[in-house]
């Protein structure tokens, strides 16, 4: 006679197997049931008493009760889930216990019921193993393959991928509920089971799944495990290491015979850490500079809203910073535009001295000046990545950017020493774009290291919607100045908390891959497997909208980099110059706007060779090497 208890509509190992009778069940696995269905009713029931007897309103429909409350007053929400939360958590995690405890029992019903003399059970079906032990029943029910570039393509999470390859070419998916499991049954049990694991496309595969973690990993690395554990969620990766601790506080190489340790996320092989830890002399450092800052920060804003109105297109202001040592960029970034007329009216230039602030007007480009927290920073360019001057002048890039974003204006904030072949506003303004709908975008800097993970953003081009989150991002940022002094970089203090707010506050951040053509920069450049693009685009095959010459130590090589690939358009009587010097007048301070682009634009790009193993719009047979030893050609 059958058993009047019935198992749960949809039982997590039962869907898709064939029926059998209840007469076969093991007598623990009918009690089981039973107290199965008795928590379900015993925790609606008495959750739904105790809310009635203390007046609260349910915030869970599934707990409302039609009768009026027992209680004449009722109390509320806030006091409600303060009391109720540690039982209602309780009840939950008792009936999560009993569900995980029926798992089990079903898994082995199952498999005595296949095992069974007699039974009409499938036996290819039913005597297969499952892909998983039961052990992780709660979080590893199957798996399937999804082909690499159409998940990525359906889910763009922002990071710059790179191309799939032969031995990175699909997506696993680990299924974590048998409810998340495709609907077809057939890749269902595929799924489920031992043996081949499936791939499916990538709207059968995820057809189902409610949540979808994405995790990305080192692929082709030596030696790397990954643990995956039933817990609390985490959003964060713990990361150990065979790194021996050394007697300076930090770690030794890479040593396979020492114990795995808990390290942080910017551990190298070498032992070295990547970022170190602000010291206090730096936080206190900057404290002095942020409260100058922020004490002058309303009339700075004052004084800048009416500016930033005039020349904002569509909402948004182009910002640049420039001091007297970086002129010549600024010059040849509007020399180039005008030679391809384009439109650089939203351009508006921070200046950090009173010489740069002539030459930028004279150049017909709208300028704000702020001498008090601007009036300190170093006129002279800086030599290399990181120095003084470099570093200085990354304050007042997260000053500038920090300000227009405050007033609601969208930013595109681009580095000196960027050309444009087409407006990139088009691009980012394009609402029928694929890519469209991201706050935060930024060019590939094309650097893999560990600590620019996984963004790799490159801070000398990005363009920013101006909303709530991106705005408490840059005020964050503001905040973050004692790393700048600790890094010399306002890339790395960016990048360190960019993940955070992409997972915490849900920023949309997407970076422009350095394999596509519309953004190219330093990294094209120099790099040997981008000569077909760069050929291409001295031919006019490709136009892509800007080009960045970043990844170069100083600003005279940059100069002779964009001489050789036919992009520059100055002058050499206005490099290092003052506009008084260009004019030749006495009085500083009187220049007219726009009074500086005869004198200094050229009609035509100034060509000229210097290295034979850097790309160059023709050929440069006797030109020298640059790097001697490594050199090889670009013709």
């Amino acid at each position: 006679m059958p058993s009047p208890l019935r198992p749960p509509a949809t039982p997590p190992r039962s869907q898709g197997l064939p029926s059998t009778s209840w007469s076969s069940c093991t007598p623990k696995f009918l009690v089981l049931q039973a107290m199965l269905c008795g928590t379900c009713l015993s925790l609606g029931f008495r959750l739904g008493v105790n809310f009635q007897l203390h007046g609260c309103s349910p915030s869970h429909k599934e707990d409302a009760m039609n009768s009026p409350p027992i209680l004449s007053e009722r109390i509320s929400n806030e006091e409600c889930n303060a009391k109720f939360q540690p039982i209602v958590a309780h009840r939950e995690q008792s009936l999560q216990r009993f569900q995980a405890e029926y798992r089990k029992l079903q898994r082995l019903h199952n498999e005595t019921v296949a095992a069974t003399p007699g039974s009409n059970t499938n036996t290819n079906t039913a005597n297969s193993k499952y892909r998983f032990e039961k052990e992780v029943d709660d979080f590893a029910e199957g798996m399937t393959y999804i082909p690499r570039d159409e998940f990525n393509s359906r889910f763009d999470v922002g990071v710059p991928l790179d191309p799939s390859t032969k031995f990175n070419d699909k997506v696993l998916l680990l299924y974590s509920d048998s409810k998340s499991l495709p609907s077809d049954p057939q890749a269902k049990e595929a799924a489920r089971r031992s043996g081949d694991i499936p791939t499916l496309g990538v709207f059968r595969a995820v057809h189902n799944c409610d949540f979808l973690n994405v995790v990305f990993l080192q692929p082709a690395r030596q030696k790397q495990c990954t643990a995956i554990v039933g817990q609390y969620a985490s959003y964060h990766i713990s990361k150990y290491m065979r790194l021996p601790d050394n007697d300076k506080g930090g770690y030794g190489p890479l040593d396979s015979s020492v114990p795995l340790q808990l390290v942080n996320r910017g551990a190298q092989l070498s032992g070295r850490k990547s970022t170190r830890v602000p010291a206090p002399k730096d936080t206190q450092k900057y404290w002095k500079t942020l409260k100058t800052y922020l004490d002058t920060l309303p009339s700075v804003l004052e004084e800048l809203k009416p500016i930033a109105a005039k020349v904002a297109k569509e909402n948004t202001v182009v910002v640049m910073l420039a001091n007297h040592g970086q002129s010549e960029l600024l010059m040849n970034f509007v020399c180039n535009a005008r030679s391809r007329n384009l439109d650089i009216s939203s351009v508006l230039v921070f200046a950090t001295d009173q010489e740069t602030k002539d030459l930028a007007e004279g150049m017909g480009l709208t300028v704000f000046y702020d001498v008090t927290n601007y009036g300190k920073s170093p006129k002279g360019a800086a030599r290399t990545y990181g120095d003084g001057a470099f570093t200085a002048m990354m304050f007042a890039k997260v000053y500038c950017v920090q300000m227009v974003a405050s007033l609601g204006y969208d930013v595109l904030f681009q580095d000196l020493d960027v050309v444009w072949f087409r407006s990139p506003l088009e691009y980012f303004h394009d609402k029928n774009s694929p890519s469209h709908g991201f706050d935060i975008y930024f060019q590939d800097d094309g650097n893999r290291a560990v600590f620019y993970a996984p963004y790799s953003a490159n801070s000398g081009f990005y363009y920013v919607r101006s909303n709530e989150v991106t705005q408490y991002f840059f005020n964050s940022l503001l905040m973050s100045g004692d790393l700048i002094y600790t890094s010399h970089s306002h890339q790395i203090a960016l990048i360190a908390i960019l993940s955070e707010f992409a997972s915490r506050y849900g920023m949309k951040v997407k970076v422009l891959s350095k394999d596509t053509d519309e953004f190219p920069g330093g990294h094209a450049f120099h790099a040997p497997n981008r000569k077909d693009f760069l050929k291409d685009m001295f031919a006019g095959k490709v136009k892509p909208y800007i080009f960045h010459m970043s990844w170069t130590e100083n600003k005279d090589n940059k100069k002779l980099y964009y001489r050789q690939i036919g992009e520059w358009f100055v002058h050499d009587k206005c490099i290092g110059a003052t506009a008084n010097d260009i004019l030749r007048q006495e009085v500083a301070g009187n220049v007219e706007k726009g009074s500086l682009v005869a004198p200094c634009c050229a009609a035509e790009a100034i060509f000229s060779c210097h290295y034979i193993d850097k790309p160059s719009k023709e050929p440069c047979p006797d030109a020298p090497y640059i790097d001697p030893n490594k050199g090889v050609p670009f013709w």
